[in-house]
């Protein structure tokens, strides 16, 4: 009986596995391998590939698959990061309208595009809402809340909110705050990469002009003197001031202190450069020249007068003001995001990154080297040194950071900060906005900003692709699964609003010293840059079976072995000595 229900149980599987290999078009019509051999190649063909929809990585370095096995979870890390993006995802019906967004200020939502970009069809209807309500200033709104919350137009001054009681809601803009225009660029730019829609760059670029013109030049943005964007005495990019009345008033005072934050501006430097990549696919070149000069300018303004000579300093004083603590040497969360827009040099990055790590090797937590201000005051707005972003730690800065670190020749160090927060994030059950210095959950915020920006570090970083422009045409692809020693992956990301996709396999034999990667998708063209690993030796590569013609980069001690345009359907393979 034992050995019937073996049988039994095994052609029970037998036919699991088989339905599983057919395509959709054969479950419809019936046709089963074997009884139709019109169809047998396509069938042999399906079950070959093995080829899944949607986004996804899969790696290969698994000790189970028990939910009780938290120490290799880059197998769950994007699956994760998914679910933090999703625990957010909000509907509102802004009238007959309905209005899709993470959470409900364009700040979190156009951080959040990052990650959901890979499996939500919906990129535009919040963003289009704040760009069709532009004001006639130039600014944008910022959230969208129902009227019973101050969040609607409460906090400030009229002129910074639209109310619509028809629908119960009202648009609103935090007065202090001084990112929102160059968020806004970042989030047409991602939105016309997952959609390739020229018309809609068009339609938004005078828009989006005239919110940056609004940036660098209105009194209460601007600063004349050292050409910078300014805001009220905030910590980074935050939406209060440490007065009382903050709570509910987020105007800008007369008697506000002021000051120039590294993170607008360095923000502001990335969407100037974005503005001269839109305006050049658009064919206005003149307009593209423009803002690369103005970018080129700004560089120069932020590094000579916001560098301390190891990171920014987190403010820039306009004022006499004093809070216990000397902002030139306070690391501020932005510090990890200034790494990947563009104004540091190699060194400087370098210099940011070790300062970040070297807040691990002082306190000694797990998580402690994603602190997101120290030293802090010794108390802001009523929250205490630790409290919130008063130093609290913050898995958004572990991912910017983690990005950094695969960018800027520390791979190794990238993959442990996945690692770790993936360790955290497994046994908690998800991903908290902030933690204690304990390692507890403390909340605050939302958790989609969180993930997205660890999948983004998962994306870019580790599994190493980057969209050079639109719709994965032209794909720049460095895998660094070395770096995090794992054996063989699988990467599938698609933007879900247009079906644009990229697909590559990954294994490493270390006993043959052998890389193998293997293009799915098809580009227009696709650069390879294989991270080698740490002690190899000379390197040579072959595509499709026939010597490849290749070169060798170096990123700090980093090797990268480079093959400029690949094929479609290549399949590489890298021997090293």
């Amino acid at each position: 009986m034992k050995r019937c229900r073996k049988l039994h149980a095994s052609r029970i599987c037998g036919l699991v596995i088989t339905l599983l290999l057919l395509s959709p078009n054969d479950l419809k019509s019936g046709t089963v391998p074997g009884k139709d051999e019109g169809k047998k190649s396509q069938t042999i063909e399906a079950a070959n590939t093995h080829r899944l929809r949607g986004s996804f990585i899969s790696t290969g370095n698994v000790r189970n698959a028990t939910t009780g096995c938290h120490d290799y979870p880059l197998s769950l890390l994007f699956s994760m990061c998914r679910a933090a993006i999703e625990s957010n995802n909000r509907v509102f019906m802004y009238g007959d309208r309905p209005i899709r967004v993470n959470l409900n200020w364009v700040r979190d939502h156009v951080l959040t595009m990052k990650g959901f970009r890979y499996f939500e069809p919906d990129m535009t209807s919040f963003l289009d809402l704040m760009l069709e309500n532009q004001t006639p200033q130039g600014f944008f709104f910022e959230i969208i809340a129902p009227l019973t919350d101050g969040h609607s137009g409460d906090y400030g001054p009229d002129y910074c909110c639209k109310r619509t009681p028809e629908n119960g809601f009202g648009l609103a803009r935090l007065e202090l705050e001084a990112d929102i225009e160059y968020l806004m660029v970042e989030g047409v730019y991602m939105i016309w990469q997952a959609t390739g829609n020229d018309k809609y760059l068009r339609v938004n670029l005078p828009r989006l002009e005239k919110g940056l013109r609004y940036l660098t030049s209105d009194p209460k943005r601007w600063d004349k003197t050292y050409q910078l964007v300014k805001r009220p005495r905030t910590i980074d990019t935050w939406d209060f001031l440490d007065r009382a009345s903050s709570s509910t008033d987020r105007s800008i005072h007369p008697d506000d202190p002021m000051g120039i934050m590294h993170g607008d501006n360095t923000g502001l430097y990335q969407a100037e450069r974005l503005m001269a990549k839109m305006y050049r696919r658009v064919g206005q070149k003149k307009d593209a020249a423009r803002w690369e000069q103005e970018a080129v300018a700004l560089r120069e303004r932020i590094n000579r007068h916001l560098w301390n000579g190891r990171f920014y300093k987190h403010f820039l004083r306009l004022d006499n003001t004093d809070y216990g603590v000397d902002e030139t040497w306070q690391l501020s969360l932005s510090n990890a995001s200034d790494i990947n827009r563009g104004t540091v040099d190699f060194d400087m990055a370098r210099s940011i990154i070790n300062e970040y790590r070297s807040m691990r090797s002082k306190f000694g937590g797990e998580l402690d080297d994603f602190r997101n201000l120290e030293p802090p005051y010794p108390v802001f707005m009523k929250r205490k040194a630790g409290q919130y972003v008063n130093g609290a730690i913050a898995p958004f800065v572990a991912g910017q950071l983690a990005l950094g670190a695969f960018e800027f020749g520390e791979e190794k160090y990238g993959a442990d900060i996945l690692y770790r927060i993936g360790r955290k994030m497994s046994r908690d059950g998800k991903v908290a906005f902030l933690y204690s210095y304990k390692g507890e959950d403390i909340g605050g915020g939302p958790r989609c900003w969180c993930g997205a920006e660890l999948m983004n570090a998962m994306v870019v970083g580790l599994a190493g692709v980057r969209d050079n422009g639109a719709l994965f045409k032209d794909v720049t692809i460095s895998p660094r699964w070395v770096a995090a020693n794992e054996p063989k992956t699988h990467v599938r990301l698609e933007y879900a609003v247009s079906g644009a996709e990229i697909e590559y396999h990954f294994a490493h034999d270390k006993a043959k010293r052998r890389l193998a990667f293997n293009l799915v998708s098809k580009h227009e063209r696709v650069k390879l840059r294989m991270l080698l690993p740490e002690g190899a030796g000379k390197a040579t590569a072959s595509i499709n079976g026939a010597a490849a013609k290749s070169q060798e980069e170096m990123v700090g001690k980093s090797r990268y072995l480079t093959i400029a345009s690949l094929p479609q359907g290549a399949r590489v393979e890298i021997s090293y000595e």
